[in-house]
């Protein structure tokens, strides 16, 4: 458990000749004329833990946790799936433990005014205890959402399976795959679409979705916090089908042969989100590089800008993960989640946005 909430979002330094290597990749616009940020990030409110405005304690049993992948369920409600989840219980200190672990769990929101935070309408769990949704293995160390979609009238989450914690902001993965609901959260099941993190699949042990004229998009990442990023599309309907997945290769899109792909976003880049923002009129995404990255385009794959830096890496210390929230895309304002491993809990944060 101490590997695991020494993940910091630091990654290793990446030689600038990398993004060289990038498809298409252009050269972020000048501050002045780009659309995009129009000021840094800032924290609204903490969202999880002590002195949080839900009281995740008392009714979920939600002592720590981080990540808070959001997505909207096609319903009228946000669901947020959080990755290592803690909680107080007697029984762990008998083995020498502070708190009891389990890996991922699953609130649901309907606050629309996240102007003073997200607040939380429910969880997924008995009364008072937000459930395990998905248990490791013996040959895991625990089970992380990385993306989350409502597609084809079931919720979709992008899993990844890791096995090893190595130094700040690097892991091992036994492999990514995609889980299943049909009951709104309620239950989950793996799908038989598993990427073992081993040649082309490695580019996709992280994921992040985008749903867009009958396709969705994903876009992968190696584990941890110093990869490029790769882009893959599906339709919709076959989403569950790997042998259905097309690969964006050298400007084409290349079915079957996940090797092909080639980067759409540089290196380093860690836990990402994207989303089409109505208010900009192009594409975004967030993702951790030293403090979280704002790109943009004008179509999924690309070419997207080199980025701007939206939040430091040290304001707030710690911090990684930037998920957006989706019903924030028509606004001047752009909100997403932020794990912070100092005191490790979730927290919105506001983005002032500059068409």
């Amino acid at each position: 458990m101490v590997s695991r909430f020494a993940r910091l979002r630091t990654a290793s330094t990446i030689a600038a000749v990398s993004a060289a290597m990038v498809l298409g990749l252009a050269s972020a616009p000048s501050a002045s004329a780009a659309p995009g940020a129009a000021g840094k990030g800032t924290i609204v409110a903490r969202l999880t833990g002590p002195g949080a405005i839900n009281d995740t304690i008392g009714r979920y049993n939600v002592f720590g946790t981080d990540l808070g992948v959001l997505w909207d369920n096609g319903h009228g409600e946000i669901l947020a799936a959080f990755g290592d989840t803690q909680s107080i219980n007697g029984w762990s200190w008998l083995y020498g433990e502070m708190f009891y672990w389990r890996s991922n769990v699953l609130l649901k929101s309907r606050d629309h005014n996240l102007a003073n935070g997200m607040t939380f309408s429910g969880h997924i769990g008995r009364p008072g205890h937000a459930k395990r949704l998905l248990k490791p293995t013996a040959r895991e160390i625990t089970i992380i959402p990385t993306a989350g979609i409502a597609a084809n009238g079931k919720q979709y989450m992008s899993i990844m399976a890791v096995n090893h914690w190595g130094d700040p902001g690097t892991w091992k993965t036994r492999f990514s795959g995609l889980a299943v609901s049909s009951d709104n959260g309620r239950n989950w099941k793996a799908v038989n679409a598993f990427r073992p993190n081993g040649g082309g699949n490695r580019k996709f042990q992280m994921s992040a979705f985008l749903k867009e004229g009958g396709y969705v998009y994903i876009y992968g990442t190696p584990p941890g916090r110093a990869g490029a990023v790769y882009l893959a599309r599906v339709p919709e309907a076959k989403i569950e089908h790997l042998g259905a997945y097309e690969y964006f290769s050298w400007g084409k899109w290349v079915k079957g042969n996940t090797g092909a792909a080639t980067p759409v976003m540089a290196a380093p880049t860690g836990e990402l989100s994207v989303a089409y923002n109505k208010y900009l009129g192009k594409y975004i995404s967030l993702a951790t590089r030293r403090g979280v990255v704002l790109r943009t385009a004008d179509r999924p794959e690309g070419p997207w800008t080199s980025g701007q830096t939206v939040v430091p890496e040290n304001d707030p210390y710690s911090g990684y993960a930037p998920y957006i929230h989706p019903w924030s895309l028509n606004s001047p304002t752009l909100y997403f989640t932020y794990s912070i491993s100092l005191g490790y809990q979730v927290y919105l944060m506001r983005l002032p946005l500059r068409k």
